[in-house]
């Protein structure tokens, strides 16, 4: 699977280095060191990911490149992709064209995350001008094949019954969307180009596939396995997404203010939540339930959403750490919306919650 990452991250850095745009948005860039690539030394580069992982990386790789020849700037920023207006926040005093890039990133996120996400970059791209490229649509299925290709149908069920055990003793939601081609699939993901249009992107499919075989990742590869995954990417694509011209733009969404009140009623918790849930305002959803579990034997907590406009991964994965420590059926939930709703069932969340 390392391989098959390394492929990508490779391939994506030699179109980075070719591609027009002065300027690369990395989505969800991690702990990579695409920062340090000596073929973006040119490039604007912004690395967009969690505080947590920004806050480190910053520091980090503004050290390696002291004393190096670097002609543009390289940063990071504290970004949440669903929130448009974080997302834009990270582009602030960025002009001209910009070349988005996402590995991966896809994958994790759930179906209302993936439209949020997507919606919010194509009105990056109209403000700006340029694109979005990435593999992440059909990176599930290649990733799957590259694990059999190289490990054998035997290392592939050990692997992923590794993967299963963790994540069941895991409190991540794991992604699942429409955007990401499953292994198997010969065609593209059948909401797929609904979502696109919904959102007012279009998509342009740029070949990769002959080129991955000659990349360094795959240069100990045995013949065997160099045939096996030659089959597997044939007809292997880029996504090249842009803001469809024709599309009728509604009226911009409005993010919201973040806020919360709490209170405890015996061992019962209340809280109020206001504006978004998301990454960035998660923890102090988090933090807060923690705050009141201190002192207080907790058995029932009711999160009133009435004010809420949106919760992602990161909201749902308090609510599970709540019905952890409470039990299923004792964190109750009023108040919230059609897309909420929506949320809770696409997820599973409301077999665990009350919602009223």
């Amino acid at each position: 699977m390392m391989t098959n990452v390394d492929a990508y991250y490779e391939i994506i850095n030699q179109l980075l280095a070719a591609a027009p745009e002065p300027t690369v948005v990395d989505l969800g860039c991690g702990y990579t060191p695409r920062a340090l690539s000596p073929e973006l030394a040119g490039k604007h580069y912004i690395g967009c990911d969690l505080p947590i992982v920004t806050d480190e990386m910053a520091p980090l790789v503004k050290k390696l490149l002291a004393g190096q020849e670097r002609t543009a700037p390289a940063e990071y920023k504290g970004t949440d992709f669903t929130s448009y207006a974080s997302l834009r926040a990270a582009l602030d005093g960025v002009e001209g064209p910009v070349c988005l890039t996402s590995e991966s990133t896809l994958t994790y996120l759930t179906q209302s995350e993936v439209r949020q996400l997507c919606a919010n970059v194509r009105r990056v791209l109209k403000e700006f001008g340029g694109r979005w490229l990435t593999p992440d649509p059909e990176s599930g299925d290649r990733t799957v094949g590259t694990l059999v290709a190289v490990l054998g149908e035997e290392g592939f069920k050990n692997v992923i019954s590794v993967f299963t055990t963790l994540s069941s003793q895991s409190d991540v939601v794991v992604g699942d969307n429409d955007m990401v081609i499953r292994y198997g699939h010969k065609e593209d993901p059948p909401k797929a180009a609904a979502l696109l249009k919904e959102v007012g992107l279009k998509v342009k499919k740029v070949p990769m596939g002959e080129h991955m075989l000659e990349l360094k990742a795959f240069a100990k590869l045995d013949e065997q396995q160099r045939e096996a995954l030659k089959k597997l990417y044939k007809g292997l694509v880029l996504w090249e997404l842009t803001p469809d011209p024709d599309w009728t733009e509604p009226a911009p969404e409005t993010d919201g203010t973040f806020g919360l009140d709490t209170a405890v009623n015996g061992s019962e918790l209340a809280v109020t939540l206001r504006g978004r849930v998301d990454s960035l305002t998660a923890p102090a959803f988090l933090a807060a339930f923690e705050e009141a579990g201190k002192g207080n034997a907790l058995t029932a907590a009711k999160v009133d959403m009435s004010g809420l406009a949106y919760i992602s991964s990161a909201g749902l994965r308090v609510l599970l750490i709540m019905t952890k420590r409470l039990g299923v059926g004792r964190v109750v939930v009023t108040g919230a919306n059609e897309l909420i709703r929506s949320i809770f069932e696409q997820t599973g969340y409301d077999d665990i919650l009350r919602i009223r």
